[in-house]
């Protein structure tokens, strides 16, 4: 009995837990890892937290604006309300990898409390900046479904 590999192949599933305008939130798992993302967004842009590890965020900001080159290395810094977050020296701006129209870096900083009280996000790099209006309504609830989405993938 012949058997092709392809029978093999689990594809990715993506899982919307919740949508909103202006976030949702996504769990997306492939044959050997989980990850839970938020992303805010507005007619400005997109920023996108991906926790794939209880001690690391992945962020992700998008601007149809931004044109990097692929790979590029940019300074960048994020600010949550009225934090800025920093690296482990203290340090406010981030070595990120741009790409297109998006930069991406991680972040060990906990989030969740930057996120709650916060009612914009501003992205500036070297280039450019961004920023994006929140809701504080619809943050609550995305964010109680972000901790949903961790707590299963870390069981």
């Amino acid at each position: 009995m012949l058997m092709s590999g392809a029978l093999f192949v689990v594809p990715t599933k993506d899982t919307v837990w919740w949508n909103t305008s202006g976030g949702k939130v996504m769990e997306h798992r492939d044959q050997t890892e989980a990850s839970c993302s938020l992303m805010l967004y507005d007619g400005n842009g997109s920023v996108t937290f991906e926790w794939d590890d209880p001690g690391r965020t992945t962020v992700t900001a998008i601007n149809a604006n931004w044109q990097f080159p692929a790979d590029w290395r940019v300074p960048v810094a994020i600010q949550l309300g009225d934090t800025w977050l920093s690296d482990r020296d203290g340090s406010v701006i981030t070595e990120a990898v741009g790409h297109g129209s998006a930069v991406a870096f991680a972040t060990d900083q906990a989030l969740d409390d930057l996120l709650r009280p916060a009612d914009h996000i501003v992205v500036k790099t070297s280039d450019a900046d961004m920023s994006i209006a929140l809701r504080h309504d619809k943050v609550d609830t995305l964010l109680s479904r972000v901790r949903q989405c961790r707590d299963l993938i870390g069981r």
